[in-house]
């Protein structure tokens, strides 16, 4: 049973990713950072320790990405960053889809003053420009030093409401279907009814959702590092990315030009292997896109 459950979860779920080209480049861009967050910290040791003598060195075999104005490893730093940013990347998705998904199945199956009240909030979350948000969030917790967790979790506030709105609206063409009708007369009560009968059929939806947040959720993040927000952590690419670009100045000096090109280059790549990963998936399930291919 469990074999024939797996069977048809890899026909139903795994191959259509695997065929698509989007995906499964996304898919391979992607499990390579996760790789190099997982395997790459206890394969390539780090030093940080500052070597004036060797600073602004060219890529080389001994340093694939040249070094710094330390004169310390950049790659070395870049493999041991991608594992806080990976992580606070995947948390602040998955935290934005978790509350996305709680306010929009309520909101498409609850009416009323209640209904109207989540629409609201819903909506104030929607309107808020996410670029000066992150400005006054910086501000307002750059002495804070928060861990990944809480980051993750203001990232997440401002990513949830679109898809909030999405769901809600996914909801409205499901709640009269006759199975929930059956849950009400049988009064299964409003949480089973959410989150057992309605929150399943959009499982499908959500993972395309969230697949489609890692994206946002990770130029905000990278963004709010780079503003100086959270624990200081040198290896962090938006901090690396701070100090090339304003820290050492590293775009005045043309010994300096690997420096941030190569932060930015892994930033570009894994958003890049994100944004594919997102459209394949998103092409796989959505029979309006599939329709067209």
């Amino acid at each position: 049973m469990k074999n024939k459950r797996f069977s048809n979860f890899f026909y139903d779920y795994i191959q259509p990713i695997l065929t698509n080209k989007k995906s499964l480049i996304g898919l391979i861009i992607f499990s390579f950072f996760i790789l190099m967050a997982t395997i790459g910290p206890l394969v390539v040791p780090l030093n940080m320790n500052s070597n004036f003598a060797e600073r602004y060195q060219k890529p080389s075999l001994k340093h694939p990405f040249g070094t710094d104005y330390f004169g310390v490893d950049i790659f070395q730093q870049i493999v041991h960053g991608s594992r806080s940013v990976i992580s606070l990347t995947l948390l602040a998705s998955l935290f934005a889809v978790i509350i996305g998904t709680i306010f929009g199945v309520a909101r498409g199956y609850i009416e009323g003053i209640a209904g109207k009240i989540l629409d609201a909030i819903i909506t104030v979350f929607l309107v808020i420009p996410s670029f000066p948000a992150l400005l006054i969030l910086a501000a307002i917790f750059t002495n804070a030093k928060l861990n990944a967790v809480e980051i993750a979790l203001l990232v997440a506030i401002w990513l949830w409401a679109p898809l909030a709105k999405q769901i809600s609206a996914q909801v409205l063409t499901v709640k009269s279907k006759e199975f929930i009708e059956a849950s009400r007369m049988l009064n299964m009560g409003l949480g089973y009814i959410l989150f057992s009968d309605i929150a399943k059929l959009l499982i499908p939806y959500i993972f395309i959702n969230f697949v489609t947040q890692i994206k946002s959720a990770m130029e905000f993040s990278i963004g709010l590092m780079f503003l100086g927000l959270a624990k200081f952590d040198p290896t962090h690419w938006g901090i690396m990315l701070n100090y090339a670009l304003y820290q050492a100045g590293a775009l005045y000096t043309p010994k300096g030009f690997h420096y941030p090109f190569f932060i930015i280059l892994n930033i570009v790549l894994l958003i890049y292997g994100g944004i594919l990963l997102a459209q394949g998936i998103e092409e796989v399930f959505n029979p309006k896109l599939r329709g067209h291919e």
